[in-house]
């Protein structure tokens, strides 16, 4: 069961806390299942790409034997995080639509991980209010997303979402629409024998995205999701970017602008390319494989999506 909070947790108005768990707290957290869609198929997490010297380990004292070091392990997902920008590179999360708990009651209590150093994990700055122009920290696996299976571990998966290490800075008004009904969408489309999907979600970070609050904002967002096809029955994915420029604050501050959002289907391997990540396992299975990393297909709503070769 996850810890309960009380009166001494020092929760403060923005439900945020500076109090951690202890580390044995996080014990038996398997995280990202590379077989859980089909066993004699794995798909592994991303591999780090052009990130492998830039990614942040555990202390010693939170590894087990054999663990890889660069994995943050919560409930029914992992993460690996950027030392140089304090942010994931993406957040890989196992979803079991037949055994989904959407009832779950929402944490709503922001926190840093212990089996990490505090200085990649930014809890505060640039965050708050959006009519002062701060940013909301946005969930990349989504809280409903890992909440399956008995009670007791679907709270626990809640709660592990609200850690600060699964989180990127966007505006408010980005984080909806197409980008929240994806993995419902697939879900729907999925082989209903094995309802299971992974999705994958991380920021494009880039040496030229703007500073806001001494941060170095994402302008894109992307993500690819696997599963099994109901009508093919095979193993397929799609990839999926989501640009937030247009609402960013202007770089001299105190307006927005608010425009179209730009929602588009692209290449699995133009995200690897972007992102700088090996999604080389995914793109072999993608329904645009074989597709120039150029091609980028506009979306307005979820049905617009192809699912199909």
């Amino acid at each position: 069961m996850p810890r309960r909070f009380g009166p001494d947790d020092g929760l403060d108005a923005l439900r945020v806390t500076e109090s951690l768990l202890p580390l044995d707290s996080y014990a038996g957290r398997s995280g990202y299942d590379p077989a859980f869609i089909l066993s004699d198929d794995p798909l592994p997490l991303p591999g780090a790409g052009r990130w492998s010297d830039d990614l942040v380990s555990l202390i010693p004292d939170a590894l087990s034997p054999g663990q890889d070091a660069t994995e943050l392990r919560y409930t029914h997902f992992s993460v690996r995080l950027s030392q140089s920008r304090a942010l994931p590179l993406f957040s890989a999360c196992n979803i079991d639509g037949s055994r989904s708990d959407r009832d779950v009651p929402r944490t709503n209590t922001w926190r840093r991980d212990p089996r990490i150093t505090p200085e990649v994990q930014n809890l505060r700055e640039g965050y708050g209010n959006e009519g002062q122009g701060l940013f909301s920290r946005g969930h990349m696996t989504r809280r409903e997303d890992p909440n399956w299976g008995d009670r007791d571990i679907a709270i626990q998966a809640d709660a592990d979402t609200f850690h600060i290490t699964n989180v990127a800075p966007q505006r408010q008004g980005f984080n909806g629409g197409v980008w929240l009904r994806l993995e419902d969408y697939v879900l729907e489309n999925t082989d209903h024998a094995n309802m299971r999907v992974t999705v994958i979600t991380g920021p494009i970070l880039s040496a030229g995205d703007p500073v806001y609050y001494n941060r170095r904002i994402p302008t894109a967002f992307w993500k690819v999701v696997a599963f099994v096809h109901a009508h093919t029955g095979e193993l397929t994915t799609i990839g999926y970017r989501r640009s937030q420029m247009d609402y960013l604050p202007r770089p001299s501050g105190g307006r927005f602008v608010f425009g179209d959002f730009h929602d588009s289907q692209v290449p699995v391997a133009a995200i690897a390319q972007e992102s700088g990540l090996d999604l080389s396992a995914y793109a072999e299975r993608d329904v645009m494989a074989g597709a120039s990393p150029d091609l980028e297909i506009r979306i307005s709503s979820v049905a617009d999506f192809y699912l199909m070769r």
